[in-house]
């Protein structure tokens, strides 16, 4: 009984304690970094670590929470390129999320799930700035710092999901006991 509990525990709180981290991430990071939000990072995670729904409201809050600091505390102009600018990355989160979720069901490894994510992501970026936006910020140079940034976030983020979750895990289990 015991050990089920403990399986009983882990699956309730681990879900519960992702969308806690992704909400305090987004606030912190869009007035941190001005906007430079890792929705690779937070689509793969997502996709390894939430149920299809809880994932997608996630990631959409997530959008949403930076979108309107954004609009709302950095002036962004509110004008239709850059509205479509702001949907275009909620587009590509979604079909970040699509491309772990898909490469999560063949194998559990993250790393593989976060290059899915981030490859996807990028690409429909890229679609969109050949018709609306600037193709000339997908050199190289500025997709592998995007690479590099969306890298380390996914780690911090996989890294604090994991430990909130321990210790509310822990603190149950001491409740339970």
């Amino acid at each position: 009984m015991r050990g089920q509990t403990m399986s009983m525990i882990d699956k309730a709180l681990g879900p519960a304690a992702l969308p806690a981290v992704l909400a305090a991430t987004t606030l912190s990071g869009t007035l941190v970094l001005s906007c430079m939000m890792p929705f690779a990072a937070i689509a793969a995670l997502c996709a390894l670590a939430l149920p299809p729904r809880w994932a997608l409201a996630s990631i959409a809050a997530c959008w949403l929470g930076n979108q309107a600091l954004g609009f709302g505390l950095m002036g962004f102009p509110w004008d239709g390129p850059t509205l479509a600018a702001g949907f275009s990355l909620l587009g590509a989160s979604l079909v970040a999320h699509a491309a772990a979720r898909a490469v999560a069901g063949r194998s559990a490894n993250p790393l593989s799930a976060f290059l899915a994510a981030f490859a996807a992501y990028e690409g429909v970026l890229f679609a969109y700035a050949l018709g609306f936006g600037d193709p000339a910020l997908f050199a190289p140079g500025i997709v592998a710092l995007v690479g590099l940034n969306e890298a380390l976030w996914f780690a911090g983020l996989w890294l604090g999901w994991q430990v909130l979750a321990r210790l509310a895990c822990h603190a149950l289990r001491h409740q339970v006991e």
